[in-house]
């Protein structure tokens, strides 16, 4: 009985009994060029192939060798972003190449839901994770492969809370291929776009879920005392804004970039950080931004992983600076990377008419472009999508929307297949 492997053009017979025309690990390189769709199918070729596509070692190595790309998707601003094609929904996720941002693909996830009613939460090794918005519901989705998971419902909070809400961090911990959620709890409040204020995310004693792929089950712990003996402050005093809901890993650690500020005597910004939970031994840790940064007004923050390090992309105005942290949890290591001031003739006349060169910074590109968002000068609540390329000192117009974006790095992977 034959099996044929095909990719593309290209087919590859061998028999049952072992004997190939190729040796198997030129049929494996093939198998690993192949698109994801394709390798998923290759396992129904054999009890062989079942099992060698379905190890861990082979899933990364996968991975590693898809091309990198950049993920995108919109936070939804109203209901007027419903009104088009496709059953009323728009395109929630496109993937698009770094080095111009063309688009290359897009898709509404493929389960149940309406798209107004989901979060993205974060992205690694191909697998994104996204919330409901209302009802804490959480789903893993390849999108690649058109797979999703559900996961069983995140602990209840502490019964004493009025108002609480979680806040979700997503990664891939490669040593013991599991995928792991964390929920951390805090009461509080939304505040404009994107952002969430509270007033106990990441203090002593609040309340920590993990969730394992592997045991397919949350567990509880505490969070220990990160934020309030290093400000030397009390809880009640101090109010953690989350500044970017989306989580970024880096050297096997989610991230999330924090401002910290205290409520009295008088309203005051302490610091602005950046909070890592570590996947392998689940422990939290506080890494701090270059002191440089504490005095410069900058308003909006986020993060991103550019080229495997811990980047900060600020903005004020027209303003813009990116660090990198060349050696991760090295703090003398933090080095800026750029430094733009877009009220200096960087944008070209001719793509003036389009927005104000006020610019959100959304992340640095693996291969060093800077997405940027800002608003529209024709449309009230229209957002224009554009980047930046240091090498050419120029912004390059590329589309707008009636929604705000997210962004993050993305490959390929037969993760959840």
């Amino acid at each position: 009985m034959a099996m044929v492997v095909s990719n593309s053009k290209l087919k590859i017979r061998c028999w049952s009994d072992g004997c190939c025309k190729l040796p198997m690990e030129i049929i494996e390189e093939i198998v690993l060029r192949s698109d994801a769709k394709s390798v998923i199918r290759f396992k129904c070729v054999s009890r062989y192939w079942l099992s060698r596509l379905s190890e861990p070692s082979f899933m990364n190595a996968y991975h590693k060798r898809q091309v990198p790309r950049t993920l995108m998707g919109v936070h939804f601003t109203g209901w007027s972003v419903f009104l088009s094609g496709r059953g009323g929904c728009v395109d929630l996720f496109s993937v698009r190449i770094s080095e111009n941002f063309d688009q290359i693909s897009s898709q509404v996830y493929s389960f149940e839901r309406k798209a107004s009613e989901m979060v993205f939460m974060g992205s690694d090794s191909g697998v994104i994770c996204l919330r409901g918005r209302y009802d804490n519901s959480v789903y893993l989705w390849n999108p690649a492969i058109e797979k999703h998971k559900k996961l069983p419902r995140t602990p209840p909070p502490p019964s004493n809370l009025n108002l609480h809400i979680f806040l979700y961090g997503f990664g891939y911990e490669p040593l013991t291929n599991d995928f792991k959620v964390v929920a951390v709890g805090g009461g509080g409040e939304r505040s404009g776009y994107g952002s969430m204020l509270c007033g106990n995310f990441f203090l002593k004693g609040e309340q920590v879920s993990v969730y394992s792929s592997k045991s397919d089950s949350w567990k509880t712990m505490v969070m220990p005392d990160l934020i309030s003996s290093d400000q030397h402050d009390n809880h009640s005093t101090l109010m953690v804004v989350i500044t970017s809901m989306g989580s970024v890993v880096v050297s096997d650690s989610i991230h999330w970039p924090i401002a910290i500020h205290r409520l009295t005597p008088r309203y005051e910004k302490l610091a602005d950080d950046v909070v890592a939970f570590d996947l392998s031994s689940e422990e939290f840790k506080l890494i701090k931004a270059p002191s440089s940064l504490k005095n410069k007004g900058f308003i909006n923050r986020s993060i991103s992983n550019f080229c495997g390090c811990l980047s900060l992309n600020t903005s004020s105005l027209s303003c813009i600076e990116i660090w990198v942290m060349k050696k991760y949890g090295v703090w003398d290591s933090w080095t800026k990377y750029l430094y733009v001031d877009f009220a200096n003739q960087t944008v070209p006349s001719s793509l003036r008419k389009h927005f104000r060169p006020h610019f959100r910074p959304l992340g640095v590109s693996h291969n060093g472009n800077l997405l940027l968002e800002s608003r529209s000068l024709d449309v009230k609540n229209r957002y224009v999508l554009s980047f930046y390329d240091p090498k050419s000192r120029t912004v390059y117009y590329i589309g707008e929307r009636e929604s705000r974006y997210y962004f993050a790095n993305y490959a390929e992977s037969i993760f959840l297949g």
